[in-house]
């Protein structure tokens, strides 16, 4: 049985590879590196990772508006083919 999001990951790696050979002109399997200087890459992609969730969190919330969970229990609603509508002023903030 083949698993199509363990397919859709796998063709990303690879692609990835393409990309990084076309880019850098070797493989992972290069042994010009450092473990410290492998250490170092690894560091710097999570540093990025940690900046690209931070810029999609704020999309997700701009006004940096945190609601409770008081007011949401508490606020009228209307469920609409599967989707929850709430009036934003029946929402208390913090």
């Amino acid at each position: 049985m083949k698993d199509k999001i363990v397919e859709q990951v796998t063709d990303k790696f690879t692609e990835r590879s393409s990309v990084g050979f076309s880019k850098y002109g070797t493989t992972l399997e290069r042994d010009d590196l450092s473990l410290l200087d492998w250490l170092n890459h690894l560091q710097e992609e999570l540093m990025d990772a940690t900046l690209y969730i931070e810029k999609l969190k704020s999309e997700l919330n701009p006004d940096g508006v945190v609601i409770t969970k008081e007011s949401w229990d508490n606020a009228d609603k209307i469920t609409h083919e599967g989707f929850i509508y709430v009036k934003y002023t029946d929402l208390t903030t913090v």
